[in-house]
């Protein structure tokens, strides 16, 4: 094992600590709330389906870590091909999450886009149900060992980068007009409208890194680029997390608590 590989594996591991408590994280508080109040919102549905994404890649990554520390014979292309499923779905389901904050706060004069507005919720489950069926369909050259059909996928990619840089644009518009019309960033409207923007943006630097990826892996596996650019993938990963943690008011809320209880729990223990 080389110096380079060493470190690569290392920041590796520390991304998966982060990550996949986080996602759990994530997934249990909305979970929670659902049983709560009985309701499911579309937002949370995606975005309770970007942690499960998240949650399946990165066990998929841990389970090659024990293949590599203990020499388990475990990793097989099954498992790459499943973590593989997780990554495709995952980049569909960020841009539905990306198309559901561009229908909620941009306003255009559309027939088709009112259209999309009113029947977005109804149509979301067929997304899911698209998605998951595509991402199984580029997921099988992995299992076959057909690297020719993995440009399927980075065609699929490079459809949803324009589609999420679009959605940037109309935001970025649509904030404009909103400032000239209510005076400034510091208003709520704004606020939220920023947030939601962060948000796109991560995801669409997030897609774009598993495009360069794909195609550093395919063209030039073993590269020293393969080793820079994972980890530039993760930390886009670990930066769209804490932003749709930072972006819902109830995850936001629910961390904030976890905090405080834990800084009242040192305090009284240094007390004592």
């Amino acid at each position: 094992m080389t110096p380079l590989e060493l470190v690569s594996y290392i920041l590796e591991f520390l991304s998966l600590l982060f990550l996949i408590p986080t996602n759990i994280f994530i997934l249990m508080v909305n979970l929670l709330t659902w049983i709560k109040e009985n309701k499911f919102s579309q937002v949370e549905q995606l975005i309770i389906s970007i942690s499960v994404c998240n949650i399946v890649e990165k066990m998929m990554e841990f389970i090659w870590f024990l293949n590599i520390i203990y020499n388990i014979p475990v990793m097989t292309k099954n498992y790459f091909a499943l973590g593989f499923l997780a990554m495709s779905c995952n980049v569909w389901f960020s841009t539905f999450l990306c198309v559901y904050f561009c229908l909620k706060i941009v306003n255009v004069k559309n027939t088709l886009y009112i259209c999309l507005q009113r029947n977005f919720q109804k149509i979301l489950p067929w997304l899911f149900v698209s998605a998951i069926l595509g991402s199984v369909l580029v997921s099988v050259p992995f299992i076959l060992k057909i690297t020719e059909e993995n440009s399927l996928n980075s065609g699929f990619n490079i459809s949803l980068n324009m589609q999420t840089l679009a959605i940037v644009t109309s935001l970025i518009k649509h904030m404009n007009h909103v400032q000239e019309n209510i005076g400034g960033f510091r208003s709520p409207n704004m606020k939220v409208h920023v947030q939601a923007l962060r948000t796109v943006i991560l995801f669409l630097i997030t897609n774009i890194i598993i495009f360069i990826v794909l195609t550093v892996n395919l063209t030039s596996p073993g590269n020293i680029w393969s080793y820079v650019i994972i980890h530039f993938y993760n930390l886009s990963k670990m930066t769209g997390c804490w932003s749709i943690i930072k972006g819902n008011r109830n995850l936001d809320k629910t961390l904030r608590n976890i905090f405080s209880k834990l800084h009242c729990t040192n305090t009284s223990n240094d007390i004592e």
